[in-house]
């Protein structure tokens, strides 16, 4: 997967190009994907990892009704 990232610089305000850059950085994604492709994960630690994080939103939720139900 090439992604590639096109900033121009104009009047040498390169501070403002790079502010641009993280926020298309940032806003596509890159990171997270790096860090994800970063090292092999079996697939069971993939699936592990992804019922934990339905079970955390869950809970979430679940605390999110019972604070609401309290007023």
């Amino acid at each position: 997967m090439a992604i590639n990232a096109i900033v121009r610089v104009d009047d040498d305000n390169v501070e403002r190009a790079l502010k641009i850059l993280k926020k298309n950085v940032e806003r596509d994604g890159l990171i997270r994907e790096i860090k994800r492709h970063a090292y092999y994960e079996k697939p069971t630690e993939v699936r592990r990892k992804k019922l934990q994080k339905a079970r955390r939103k869950q809970q979430k939720l679940q605390r999110k009704q019972t604070e609401r139900n309290r007023y």
